[in-house]
Parts: structure tokens; sequence; C-alpha cells
């Protein structure tokens, strides 16, 4: 081997021992790599918490209660307005109840009302007589109509003799039980205190009669 080889040979052998400590500085560990792989993960899961802070589903369920109260809201005005339909639908074109109209006279026949349970519950017959309507007591104190009254009792041994027997036996027996939901105007000093059934059908347990602007208890003829 002549002194040129030899320099070749030298100068080959410092080549490869330069570039192998390179190489293997670059390559990366299994290990290493899932390790890297890992924390990139976590680094998502970081990302995605902090868009759900952005956007919290407590936020988005109170913007539904909302929207489901505004329908409630809406649904109750539509009753409300259908009642008050029902309510003034028989009266003739030249009459008209104001719905705050329907309001007041509501609530005032619905008071009257739950003031005659407890005069009911307490028989007193000289109390009732104040919420009846002039006309009505007179009719009902003339013994021929409560004679015709008497008549129509399922029990045949009740006898009418005055109007007080008309509070006791009829007026009350036939109230015991009853609920009223709402009114009906005949006209605009004539109302009728109904039970609403399931069906619409309706059950009349008042009539009442507005008197120098106040409502009195209509007691119907026989």
């Amino acid at each position: 081997m002549n002194l040129k080889q030899l320099f070749v040979i030298n100068i080959t052998i410092l080549i490869i021992l330069f570039f192998i400590p390179s190489c293997s500085s670059t390559k990366v560990s299994p290990e290493t790599e899932k390790e890297e792989i890992e924390i990139i993960e976590e680094t998502n899961i970081i990302e995605q918490e902090e868009i759900s802070e952005d956007f919290p589903q407590e936020e988005n369920e109170e913007i539904d209660e909302e929207d489901f109260d505004d329908v409630e809201y809406v649904e109750e005005i539509d009753l409300e307005e259908e009642e008050y339909l029902r309510s003034t639908n028989n009266l003739n074109q030249e009459e008209h109840i104001t719905k705050q109209q329907f309001n007041d006279d509501k609530t005032a026949i619905l008071k009257i009302i739950d003031e005659l349970s407890k005069v009911m519950n307490g028989k007193d017959y000289k109390k009732w007589l104040t919420y009846i309507e002039p006309d009505s007591i007179n009719y009902y104190s003339n013994p021929v109509n409560l004679r015709n009254a008497q008549k129509k009792l399922p029990n045949k041994a009740i006898a009418l003799r005055n109007i007080e027997d008309y509070f006791n036996y009829v007026f009350i027996p036939s109230r015991k039980r009853s609920r009223v939901d709402e009114i009906r105007y005949i006209s605009a000093t004539n109302i009728k205190a109904v039970q609403v059934k399931e069906d619409y059908s309706t059950v009349v347990y008042y009539y009442f009669k507005k008197i120098n602007g106040k409502w009195y208890v209509h007691l119907p003829p026989v």
C-alpha cells in the first residue's frame, strides 16, 4: 500500500466517525415519542375544557327556561282571551264589555260567592237576604210561588212555608258542592256563574243582577 492509498483510507474513516454521533443524536426513542404524544393529547383536552367554559351548559339551560316561560306567558294570555270571548259571546251587538270590566265583574262575583259559602255554612238567613235582589225576595215570599217550588223538591215531605224555608231546603242543598269557574253574560247587567266541565258544558249555580252598580243574587222563578 502506497502513501496515497493510506491517506484516502484515513480520510474515509474520519468522515465516518464524524457523521455517526450526529445521526444518533437526532434519533427519537419510542419512550420519548410516546411522551410527546401524551403531552399533545393533554393539551387538546385542556383547550376543549376552556371552550366549554366559554359556553357553559348552565347558561344554555337558563336561556331555554326563559324561552319556556315566554311560551307559558303566551299560553296564559290565550286562555284568558278565550275565557273572555266565551263569557261575552251571547251579548248583542249594542252591548260591549271590555276586558277590564269583565275582570272586575268576575272578581266581584267570585268574592260574593265565597262570602255566600260562609253564610250557607252558618245558615245565616238574615245575612243571606242582604245578597238577594229585592224582586226575588218578593217573589219567594209569595205562598203560591213557594208551593210551586215545593212541588219540584225530590223530598215531598218538605214544606216551604216562607222564604227562610226556601233558603234552608232549596238554596243551600242545590249549591252545597258547587264550584264556580267562570261567568257568562246574559246581558251587561245579568250574569250566570257556572262550573265548566271537561267537555266544556256548563252547570249554572248562580244568577246575578246588577242594581245601582252592585251585583245581587237573582233567584230564578218557577
